[in-house]
């Protein structure tokens, strides 16, 4: 991927991605990588800016837009997770430890000591330790619901999805977003029940909620909730996510 210049508007500059998925050309903007143009394979990219020269007043309202919340976002000095309900202090560089001490962390010994100046690099250290957290605590909820459940799968992995909560193949690998840990553990129990049915019924067929109602009878209200859940993962975590 390579940079553009505009060709109406020299100021303006975007980064094109091919994608095979897209149906249609469209742009983008991301919130620490500017403005994104992504084309379908067939889509000719002589026309790219003539595109963008076309949405250009709107590009820039975006973008300035985009300038101003990243000066509002700041990185947490706690890091809350709904999942286990743990409040964990961060440290930042030149930051006394004393300072960002929390009396109600039920690990009070345990910090995120983060070692960049640059707030993106934070975030993304950040990101890192969600990351590993998620993986020591989802899939083993995971292998305990199968159990319960007798739905077997075959392979857990932990991703940040943008779109997804979750997935599963048709080989039964199912992968879970570690941004399920910013939202209650009764929602997530519900997310891990519904992509284990998947592991019999690859769809959402009747078959499929009948046998997600025979697991998790109260699964229309779970859905509802996880439908709304997107509001509670933190703006910081979501600006490095979509860059």
């Amino acid at each position: 991927m390579t940079d553009h210049p505009s060709a109406r508007a020299p100021a303006l500059t975007w980064r094109l991605r091919v994608s095979r998925r897209a149906r249609y050309a469209k742009l983008q903007i991301k919130p620490y990588g500017g403005l994104e143009v992504v084309i379908p394979t067939r889509f000719p990219r002589a026309d790219v800016p003539f595109l963008v020269a076309k949405h250009a007043d709107w590009a820039r309202r975006q973008l300035d837009k985009q300038a101003r919340l990243r000066q509002s976002i700041r990185p947490p000095q706690h890091l809350a997770l709904a999942y286990d309900n743990s409040s964990t202090p961060v440290i930042y560089p030149n930051q006394s430890l004393a300072f960002n001490y929390d009396l109600f962390s039920e690990s009070p010994l345990e910090r995120i000591v983060i070692e960049s100046d640059s707030q993106p690099q934070q975030i993304r250290e950040l990101r890192a330790w969600i990351r590993q957290r998620a993986r020591a605590l989802l899939p083993q909820r995971l292998d305990e619901i199968s159990r319960r459940t007798g739905l077997d799968f075959r392979r857990v992995t932990i991703r940040s999805q943008k779109t997804r909560w979750g997935s599963c193949s048709s080989r039964g690998h199912i992968s879970l977003n570690d941004q399920l840990l910013f939202l209650p553990a009764s929602t997530v129990d519900y997310l891990m029940i519904h992509e284990l049915c998947h592991t019999h019924h690859l769809n959402h067929s009747h078959q499929f909620w009948q046998l997600v109602e025979s697991r998790c009878p109260d699964y229309r209200s779970h859905e509802k909730l996880l439908s709304r859940s997107r509001n509670l993962v933190p703006d910081w975590f979501l600006m490095d996510l979509f860059s």
